[in-house]
């Protein structure tokens, strides 16, 4: 079901890194933030046709900002899959607040058929509903999930494996986290060397041990 209703934070434009983007890549990501076929798990068809349409740009000027938006993360693309992810749409929408969204986004994740896309998109979600955790850079997180194998590191679930159920038979939440090895509260850095991908349910089992 298509969207009739999107949020794009005025904060957006205080964010030097979005302010320097060149103009067609600003108006790509407002458009793919807008758009009413992005689903509640941030992604939709990579359709260059669709988004020249909408821009009022031809399709290889949409490429390029799509490729200026990728090279600091404001976007994901997986081109065999033909799908795209955009960053800040949870964060945008509040999601992470409300449990109930938490699940759809979740579920649309899971249909993906690009696991890169998938890994990146539970990662930043998992971020949002966790308010506890200090956010990790775009740029930084998608490169540790991709020297992960975008799977648990502990178990090797990743986006679209099975979800245990519990008593009463409603999935459990799960999803990819970016877990400090020696535990930041321990004085472990923000580094990609002490990070690791780990699922909700090994993250939890783990803690703060090292």
């Amino acid at each position: 079901m298509a969207r009739t209703e999107a949020r794009v934070l005025t904060s957006t434009w205080r964010d030097a890194e979005f302010v320097a983007l060149p103009p067609n890549a600003k108006l790509l990501y407002l458009t793919l933030m807008t758009h009413p076929e992005l689903s509640a798990g941030g992604t939709m068809p990579l359709l260059l046709h669709r988004l020249a349409r909408y821009t009022g740009l031809d399709a290889p000027a949409v490429e390029r900002a799509i490729d200026e938006l990728g090279e600091d993360g404001w976007v994901f693309v997986d081109d065999l899959a033909q799908e795209i992810f955009v960053s800040g749409y949870f964060a945008a929408e509040k999601i992470g607040r409300q449990p109930r969204r938490v699940i759809s986004a979740l579920e649309d994740i899971r249909r993906l058929d690009s696991q890169r896309l998938a890994a990146i998109a539970s990662a930043e979600l998992a971020e949002l509903a966790n308010v506890a955790v200090p956010p990790v850079p775009r740029g930084l997180r998608a490169e540790v999930l991709e020297r992960d194998g975008h799977q648990c590191k502990c178990c090797g679930w990743q986006p679209g494996d099975p979800v245990p159920v519990n008593s009463s038979g409603r999935e459990i939440y799960r999803a990819l986290e970016i877990d400090h090895v020696h535990p930041r509260s321990k004085g472990g850095e923000d580094s990609a060397a002490n990070f690791q991908v780990l699922c909700t349910t090994c993250n939890t089992r783990k803690g703060a041990k090292t």
